[in-house]
């Protein structure tokens, strides 16, 4: 997009004045940000750093250091011969008024025999002032895999279309360790360390979140990542956050801490002790609730089947105190034969084979229904409702409610025997 406004054409100005650090910035991610991998086999190591080969003996608690290029290489036990890797990175620098951040992608590019190849590019900088006001210098998105395109341009700060990401912003995954950062934002905690937020989010939220503000300041990325995804449970645990601060207790994995955070407070633990929100092996003793949770509520599940069992079974009784004058019932036109279900069981076996909802909607409980089965020797045609104040047919259903071939000649064979049901109906009358 063309600069339009005086500070628009200032930015791109100065942004053309930007020098190329693209060589540090690749030099700086291979040393500290990708991962150093070789793939092992029995027969041999591949170090992806420089492509050679060498012995597995070299092997210790899956390290090695390369005897080739001197990389210390993590040891995956792998057949695979090359690897890719993606990561965003970031440097921070003041440009005369503005705060500077520059966001790059790196890719880099493995094979067996060669050496890497990296590809890096600037994609996005943000150009804030200490009012506020802020313009984007942005390569054009698209919806293609790379998603990115075109130059360094002046780019909207809010983008309303659906495959664009809002205020044209960029998550880096680490900054180089020479960014620079304006004292107000070194005051809320933001250095070269930032990461779990972008700057963008981070100087948006800070001012009006304090608690935000706390985890920033004491270096608690660990929680910081968690967000905008679990920051009803940051604020939900806050007290127990405060406990894991004071105590300089590291949580590891905090999906899994709030989990088990959810866990003391189903058990009605004490959310304020160190003892239980600080422990020591936090896997070992999320595990352990885990699998109490399990244990209980297998428990209450067998309670409920039971108290199940024991209300199904008064139905049962009055089932066939209702209905057993209907028993003998059978109707047949030499192929199709219609029986009554005579027992619970029978509801629960046509449900189960018909695929339909004639146990568990209790049709059963149904004291003017009359359910009969068409069968055709074996084999289960369809499930029929009569009712039994009109003498009517309210349904006949096949397998998953479908209507079956021999649909209108069970519909005319229960009609034809309707007379059949009211002698039966009249047996006790």
């Amino acid at each position: 997009m063309k600069p339009r406004t005086k500070l628009q054409f200032r930015v791109v100005g100065l942004s053309s004045q930007l020098p190329d650090i693209k060589s540090m910035m690749t030099e700086w991610a291979n040393n500290d940000c990708l991962n150093h991998i070789g793939y092992a086999t029995k027969s041999r190591v591949v170090c992806m750093e420089c492509g050679e080969r060498f012995s597995t003996e070299l092997v210790n608690r899956k390290r090695a250091v390369c005897p080739h290029c001197g990389a210390s290489l993590k040891i995956e036990w792998s057949r695979k011969r090359t690897n890719q890797q993606f990561i965003r990175i970031g440097k921070a620098d003041i440009c005369e008024e503005f705060q500077v951040i520059r966001c790059f992608e790196l890719y880099a590019y493995y094979r067996e025999g060669r050496e890497p190849h990296y590809l890096i590019r600037e994609v996005l900088q943000h150009w804030i002032k200490d009012d506020g006001k802020r313009e984007v210098m942005a390569l054009a998105r698209n919806t293609g895999c790379s998603g990115w395109c075109g130059n360094l341009e002046i780019r909207n700060k809010t983008v309303g279309s659906y495959y664009s990401i809002g205020d044209n912003d960029v998550y880096c995954d680490k900054y180089h360790p020479d960014s620079v950062f304006k004292p107000q934002y070194t005051r809320m905690g933001i250095d070269y360390r930032l990461h779990g937020l972008s700057f963008l989010d981070a100087i948006n939220a800070i001012p009006v979140n304090p608690k935000l503000e706390t985890l920033l300041k004491a270096k608690r990325y660990d929680l910081l990542s968690h967000w905008y995804s679990l920051r009803y449970k940051v604020s939900s645990y806050w007290p127990s956050i405060k406990i894991c601060l004071r105590n300089k207790y590291k949580i590891k994995d905090a999906s899994m801490w709030f989990d088990y955070l959810d866990l003391l407070t189903r058990y009605h633990k004490d959310l304020h002790n160190a003892y239980y929100v600080c422990p020591t092996n936090l896997k070992r003793t999320h595990d352990l609730y885990v699998a109490k949770k399990k244990r209980d509520d297998e428990k209450a599940r067998k309670a409920r089947d039971m108290q199940r069992l024991l209300e199904l079974k008064k139905y049962a009784e009055d089932y066939i105190k209702e209905k057993s004058k209907f028993f003998d019932l059978k109707l047949s036109d030499g192929k199709i034969v219609v029986i009554p279900l005579k027992s619970l069981e029978e509801f629960k076996k046509e449900g189960e084979i018909m695929h339909h909802c004639v146990f568990s909607n209790e049709y059963f409980k149904k004291k003017d229904s009359l359910i009969l089965s068409a069968r055709i020797g074996k084999k289960h045609i369809e499930t029929v409702e009569v009712n039994l104040k009109t003498l009517s047919i309210v349904q006949s259903r096949g397998v998953c409610n479908r209507n079956t071939e021999y649909h209108d000649s069970i519909v005319k064979l229960v009609n034809n025997n309707m007379n059949l049901i009211q002698k039966c109906l009249k047996k006790v009358a």
